[in-house]
């Protein structure tokens, strides 16, 4: 059996609701009501996970599809596919030379930087670097970027810290990767805090 998502509330209370999530959304960004015929199973789910976020369903479907048209359809694109951590952690641990996870770390990233950057958005400069890392560090298990505007020239900190909880030799390689992916296109070069079996944390400067 399948529910058509209809276009207007049918309550006042929903309605306003969904006024209020609008008004909270960009400007830039023009909501249109658009109808569409959803199986009862996932409209069930969706209502259930947007009541326990605390927002309507229409803001929570509009937040997927938003999603998956900025980057989820450019990844499948691409051939990205979905591997799990245990997998990871056997492949890694069987690698042994540091050296070759340098090399093959680098040579992932330069190929980020000249071919899947330039996917996404029709320059590859540090800007849309920055949002490419954005959407990819989505993917890992969490994953924390704070802004820091430089009060002496016109320039930026961008602080990543990325929880993937794979090994030490999954954090030497995305290391690798990220020197190979960023500095090339920054000009400047990527400073890591600290590399864990868990997590790497690093940061790097873009003018603005």
């Amino acid at each position: 059996m399948r529910y058509s998502l209809p276009s207007s509330s049918s309550s006042s209370e929903k309605k306003k609701k969904e006024d209020n999530d609008n008004n909270n959304t960009n400007n830039k960004d023009k909501l249109l009501h658009q109808g569409f015929r959803i199986q009862e199973q996932v409209i069930k789910t969706l209502t259930e996970e947007a009541a326990r976020k605390g927002i309507s369903v229409s803001n929570l479907v509009n937040k997927i599809l938003k999603n998956y048209v900025t980057h989820e359809m450019q990844f499948e694109e691409l051939g990205f596919i979905l591997v799990s951590k245990d997998f990871l952690r056997k492949i890694f641990s069987v690698v042994d030379d540091e050296k070759d996870i340098q090399d093959f770390g680098k040579e992932i990233g330069i190929t980020i930087a000249k071919e899947y950057v330039s996917y996404f958005y029709p320059q590859v400069n540090s800007n849309t670097m920055v949002q490419f890392l954005d959407y990819w560090f989505r993917r890992f298990q969490s994953c924390k970027h704070i802004v820091e505007n430089s009060s002496s020239d016109k320039s930026q900190r961008h602080y990543f810290t990325v929880n993937h909880d794979i090994n030490i030799k999954f954090s030497f390689a995305l290391k690798a990767i990220l020197e190979g992916l960023i500095e090339p296109v920054s000009k400047t070069a990527v400073e890591f805090r600290d590399v864990t079996a868990n997590s790497i944390t690093f940061s790097f400067d873009v003018v603005v």
